[in-house]
């Protein structure tokens, strides 16, 4: 038999403030674990963290998709105010400059009244 709990999720890391390093997961198991850990924030009432609970659970037992769980527990991690990677990296938009045609940055030519000469 399968166990879901051991089928890989897209490794996500959270990071907790009073704590230098990442809590990682790689398992539905692992995102409750991470859910139910007493470094979680908890708050009363907090539909988020209950949602994302109950999906990881509907996902052990096989009723959603894995990847349902995944959203859930980074959309509750956020609601949290926690850093989640890699979701949450900034990514630098790399763009190439044109061959054809004039570069994208052009010096400016100085107004005739502040030429000297």
């Amino acid at each position: 038999m399968n166990d879901i709990s051991e089928k890989p999720i897209r490794e996500v890391a959270i990071g907790f403030p009073d704590l230098e390093h990442f809590s990682t997961a790689t398992t539905v198991t692992g995102l409750l674990g991470i859910l139910m850990s007493d470094r979680w924030p908890k708050r009363a009432n907090d539909t988020t963290w209950q949602h994302a609970l109950a999906t990881c659970t509907r996902s052990l037992q096989l009723e959603t998709d894995t990847s349902k769980a995944r959203t859930a527990f980074v959309e509750a991690a956020r609601h949290a105010g926690l850093k989640v990677l890699p979701d949450d990296v900034w990514k630098p938009i790399k763009r190439k400059a044109s061959m054809n045609g004039p570069s994208p940055v052009q010096r400016r030519q100085p107004h005739p009244s502040q030429r000297h000469g």
